[in-house]
C-alpha cells in the first residue's frame, strides 16, 4: 500500500516540476504553470493526502474540467491517472478498471495516441493493487515502450520508478537496475531525489548491500536534514526501519514500526524485524496477524466492489424512463446476477458435499489405521487410491502444458472453451484432493509434519487457484479474448498447469515411498537406450523457458552398448527430478545426461547444467524435504528429496558431484 502511495505523491507533482525542467531535445521550453492552476493542483494533491474523498473528487473534477478547458493534455492525462491511484489504494478495483478504460476511450476518440502509456501505466498499479506483480511488470514494460525518454523524462521517471517498485518484490537487483535507468536531469530536484533514495535504501537493505545503503542514507538523510521543505517523506519509516536493523538496534526498529500508519506495513516491517532478531516466535506472530490483515483487506475490497456493483445497477433503474432498451439491460444484468448467486451457491453446497463425504472417508481410514497393526499398509493403499483418482488430471494438465508450451499451436476462438474447461476440471479435482491427501500425511507415522504440511499447502494452492481463475477468464470470454492478452493467459496456464501437475505427482510419490520399502526392479534394458529414452521423453518445463533463454538437453555416454542392467519404470521419476533441478537452474541453457562405468561393476548415470555450483554447506540441505535455497523461491522443495528416496528405495546413491566446477551435477550411482 505505502509503495503505490509514493508514486501517487510523484505523479501529482509531477506538472509543477515539469515547467521547471529544460532539455537540449526539446523543440519548445515548456511553459510556467499559471498561479491557478498551481491552487488546483496544490488544492488536488492535499485532498489526496488527507484522504478524504468528497474532498479528492470535487477537487479532481474541478482541475480536470479546467485542463480540459484549456486544452492541456499532458497535465490532463496524468491527473486522470491520479484517480485510477487514488481508487486502487482505496481498494475501488472496479471504479479503477472502469476508469482505465475511460481513458483509453478518450484518448482514441481525440486520436490522441501518444499517451497510450498512461492506460499502460494505469494497468501497472491495477495489478500491483491486487498483488499481482508480474502482470503490473508486463504493463509497465509496454509503457517504457511508448515514451520518448528525452522529450518526456517525468514520465520515463514514473514509469521507471513504478516499475523498480514491481519488481522489488522477487527481483531487487532488478529494480535497484531501473532505479539506476531513472533520468538523471530529474534527480537535480530534491524531492525526486529523496523519494528515489529511499527506494534505494529499502532495496540496498532487501539485499543485504550495508556499504550500498549507508552511501544512499547519508544522502537521504542530508535532504531529511537541511532541506526538509523538499523532502519526500512517503518511505521514512520503513527506510528508518531498514537503517535500525543494519545496526541491529532492534528497539528502535520497532518504534518505528510502530509510528507507521499502515497496519499492514508496521506488522510486515515488524515480522522482518522479529526474523533478524531470530525471534522466531514473534515472527510466526507477525507473520499470522499480517495474513490475518491481507484477508481483511481482501474482505473489504470485495465489500467495495459490491458496493461500486450496486451503484452501477442504482444508475441503471434511474435512466428505466430514458429508453427501453436500458430497462432490458437491466433486466439481463438482475438474471445474470442471480444466475451466478445461484451457481456459486449450487457450487458451495456441491463442495461442502464432496469435502464431507472425502472427510468421512478418511475419518473412515483413520478409525480402521487404530484397528489395525497394519496401518503403514492402509495409508499406502489410500496414497494409492488418490494417486489413481489423480492420475488423469495430472496427464490432462501436463498433455496441455507440452501442446500449449509450442508457441506455433494454436486454438480456434471457438475451441478455446471446451479445452480450458477440460483444465478447469483437472486443477479442480486436484484442488479437491489436495486437503485431504495433505491431511492424511500428516496423521501417517511417516508422513510430514504439520508446518511441512504449510509449506505444502503454500506453494501448491497459490498457483492451483491461480489456474482454476485464469482458466475460468478464458472460458468466460467465450474465445473473444484478444489474442495478445490470451497468448499471455495462455503462457501463465501452460507454466502453472505444469508446475501443479509436476508438484502434485511428485508429492504422491513422495509419500508412497517414504517409508523406503523396497521398489522391486524386474526390467532387464539396454542402460544406454534407457538413458537416451527417459531424455528424450522428457517433457521440459515451460517455468525454465523464456524468450531469452533456450534450454538445450544433450546426451552422452562411455559406457558399451550391449551393458545391461536391472531396473524399474520408476528410475524415469527419478530422472526427471534431476532434470527438473538442472533445467530450472541452467541459466547457459545446457543440460547434459551422462551414462558412465564405475570399474566395479556398477554403473552411473549424471546430470549435470552450466547454472551455479552446488555450496559444500548445502551439499546435503539440499536433499531435505521442502527445503529451498533461497528465501524467494516458492517451490514445492521435494525435487531431489524425491530423487533420493527413489534411489534409496530402488538400491541406488544420488549425491552432488562436488568436484564439478563449471555449473551443478548430480550422480546416480549403483546401477548394475
Amino acid at each position: 500500500m505505502q509503495k503505490i502511495v509514493f508514486t501517487v505523491v510523484l505523479l501529482a507533482m509531477s506538472t509543477t516540476l515539469i515547467a521547471q525542467q529544460t532539455s537540449a531535445s526539446h523543440e519548445k521550453q515548456p511553459q510556467q504553470p499559471s498561479e491557478k492552476e498551481q491552487t488546483m493542483m496544490q488544492r488536488l494533491y492535499e485532498a489526496q493526502m488527507n484522504g478524504s474523498d468528497s474532498d479528492f473528487y470535487e477537487a479532481h473534477e474541478s482541475f480536470m474540467n479546467y485542463l480540459k478547458q484549456n486544452q492541456n493534455w499532458d497535465t490532463y492525462y496524468r491527473t486522470w491517472m491520479n484517480r485510477v491511484i487514488y481508487d486502487v489504494n482505496h481498494k475501488r478495483f472496479h471504479r479503477a478498471f472502469a476508469e482505465i478504460n475511460y481513458i483509453a476511450d478518450a484518448i482514441k476518440e481525440r486520436h490522441q495516441e501518444q499517451y497510450l502509456y498512461i492506460v499502460n501505466m494505469g494497468m501497472g498499479f491495477f495489478y500491483n493493487g491486487r498483488n499481482q506483480p508480474e502482470v503490473a511488470e508486463k504493463f509497465f514494460r509496454r509503457a517504457l515502450q511508448g515514451i520518448d525518454l528525452e522529450k518526456d523524462p517525468v514520465a520515463a521517471f514514473n514509469v521507471y520508478l513504478s516499475l523498480a517498485q514491481t519488481l522489488s518484490f522477487k527481483h531487487p537487483a532488478e529494480a535497484m537496475a531501473c532505479l539506476d535507468s531513472l533520468p538523471q536531469q530529474m534527480l537535480d530536484n530534491p524531492m525526486y531525489e529523496s523519494g528515489v533514495l529511499g527506494y534505494r535504501c529499502i532495496i540496498a537493505n532487501k539485499q543485504g548491500d550495508g556499504k550500498a545503503f549507508d552511501r544512499y542514507f547519508a544522502r537521504y538523510d542530508s535532504i531529511r536534514r537541511y532541506q526538509p521543505e523538499q523532502f519526500n517523506a512517503a518511505n521514512l519509516q520503513q527506510v528508518m526501519v531498514c537503517r535500525c536493523i543494519m545496526q541491529k538496534d532492534w528497539e528502535r526498529a520497532l518504534a518505528w514500526c510502530d509510528s507507521i500508519d499502515v497496519p499492514l506495513t508496521a506488522t510486515e516491517l515488524r515480522a522482518n524485524v522479529y526474523e533478524q532478531m531470530g525471534d522466531w516466535q514473534q515472527a510466526f506472530r507477525a507473520s499470522e496477524q499480517k495474513d490475518s490483515l491481507v484477508l481483511l483487506g481482501e474482505r473489504e475490497a470485495l465489500e467495495l466492489h459490491m458496493e461500486d456493483m450496486e451503484h452501477d445497477i442504482d444508475l441503471l433503474q434511474a435512466e428505466q424512463e430514458k429508453a427501453e432498451m436500458r430497462r432490458n439491460e437491466l433486466v439481463i444484468v438482475g438474471l445474470m446476477s442471480l444466475a451466478i448467486i445461484g451457481l456459486l451457491v449450487g457450487m458451495l453446497i456441491f463442495r461442502h458435499q464432496k469435502n464431507r463425504r472425502l472427510k468421512e472417508q478418511f475419518l473412515q481410514l483413520q478409525e480402521a489405521r487404530r484397528s489395525t497393526e497394519a496401518g503403514q499398509a492402509i495409508r499406502r493403499a489410500f496414497v494409492g487410491t488418490l494417486q489413481e483418482k489423480l492420475k488423469s488430471p495430472i496427464n490432462v494438465l501436463r498433455g496441455y502444458a507440452r501442446i500449449f508450451n509450442n508457441p506455433h499451436f494454436l486454438l480456434k476462438p471457438e475451441e478455446r472453451p471446451k479445452r480450458y474447461n477440460d483444465i478447469l476440471k483437472a486443477a479442480r479435482s486436484i484442488e479437491a484432493m489436495l486437503d485431504p491427501m495433505l491431511d492424511s500425511y500428516a496423521q501417517g507415522t511417516t508422513g510430514i509434519t504439520e508446518e511441512e504440511k504449510r509449506v505444502c499447502m503454500t506453494a501448491l494452492r497459490s498457483p492451483l487457484l491461480t489456474l482454476i481463475n485464469t482458466s475460468e477468464v478464458i472460458i468466460d470470454g467465450k474465445g473473444q479474448i484478444p489474442h495478445e492478452e490470451y497468448m499471455q493467459l495462455r503462457s501463465a496456464i501452460c507454466r502453472d498447469a505444469y508446475h501443479v501437475a509436476t508438484s502434485t505427482n511428485q508429492l504422491l510419490l513422495f509419500s508412497l515411498y517414504g517409508d523406503h520399502m523396497p521398489i522391486p526392479k524386474p526390467d532387464h534394458v539396454n542402460l544406454n537406450e534407457m538413458a537416451l529414452s527417459i531424455l528424450t521423453s522428457y517433457d521440459m518445463q515451460p517455468s525454465a523457458i523464456d524468450e531469452n533463454r533456450k534450454v538445450v538437453t544433450e546426451f552422452s555416454t562411455e559406457v558399451a552398448d550391449d551393458v545391461m542392467i536391472n531396473a524399474s519404470p520408476l528410475i524415469q521419476e527419478l530422472m526427471n527430478c534431476l532434470l527438473d533441478n538442472a533445467c530450472k537452474y541452467a541459466t547457459g541453457g545446457n543440460v547434459l545426461m551422462s551414462c558412465h562405468d564405475c570399474g566395479d561393476g556398477t554403473y552411473a548415470i549424471s546430470v549435470s547444467d552450466d547454472g551455479p555450483a552446488i555450496p559444500a554447506a548445502d551439499a546435503e540441505r539440499i536433499f531435505t524435504p521442502f527445503f529451498n535455497v533461497s528465501p524467494d523461491e516458492h517451490s514445492l522443495g521435494i525435487g531431489l528429496p524425491l530423487a533420493r528416496r527413489l534411489a534409496e528405495s530402488m538400491g541406488y546413491q544420488v549425491a552432488p558431484d562436488l568436484t564439478f566446477t563449471r555449473g551443478a551435477r548430480f550422480v546416480v550411482t549403483g546401477l548394475s
